[in-house]
């Protein structure tokens, strides 16, 4: 995703103490968290908390980002190690049926069942972890490789080879599915 001159200008203010800097940092950035939250966890509930626990956080943390770098790509580094610790700490539990029928006006949620409609994201879902996130990160949400990199703490080449294996198994899976009609 292309740098935003106010995503940054908002973050630079927000890190000199302006709460209503920070407060736009969370309006702009909120639902885009929480998908990639529920897109980790499957859990809607979990999403929300963990996307107010990220942003606290955040908040909490604002003094530490540096300005060389983007802050979408800081922001959901928290997220992520947010849900990995959530994750590693909750047994395992699974939901039998989501809770998405409440919030059909949510776009997050409305985008998450088109995904699913069409298929595409939930043979996704099947591939290896990390090449689910790789392909969420780049395509789902827009980062570039770099940024990519960044926020699953490998670096770009990693990245590129998750991408062309995630794409490659996506590509046989498509053609099984031809050869079954």
């Amino acid at each position: 995703m292309e740098p935003h001159d106010g995503i940054d200008e908002l973050a630079d203010r927000a890190r000199s103490g302006c709460l209503a800097s920070f407060e736009g940092l969370v309006a702009h950035f909120e639902k885009r968290i929480f998908h990639y939250l529920y897109q980790m966890t499957r859990n809607q509930h979990d999403a929300e908390d963990l996307t107010q626990v990220t942003f606290l956080k955040a908040f909490q943390n604002i003094h530490r980002f540096h300005q060389n770098g983007a802050f979408n790509a800081w922001l959901f580094t928290i997220a992520k190690r947010t849900a990995l610790n959530h994750i590693r700490d909750s047994r395992p539990t699974q939901e039998l049926m989501p809770d998405l029928e409440g919030n059909l006006e949510d776009p997050s949620v409305h985008a998450e069942r088109e995904d699913a409609r069409s298929g595409l994201w939930a043979a996704a879902q099947s591939l290896k972890p990390a090449q689910y996130e790789a392909l969420w990160l780049r395509y789902g949400e827009g980062f570039s490789i770099s940024e990519t990199a960044r926020v699953m703490g490998a670096n770009s080449l990693r990245v590129r080879v998750l991408l062309h294996r995630g794409r490659a198994a996506l590509a046989k899976k498509k053609e099984r599915w031809k050869k079954m009609k």
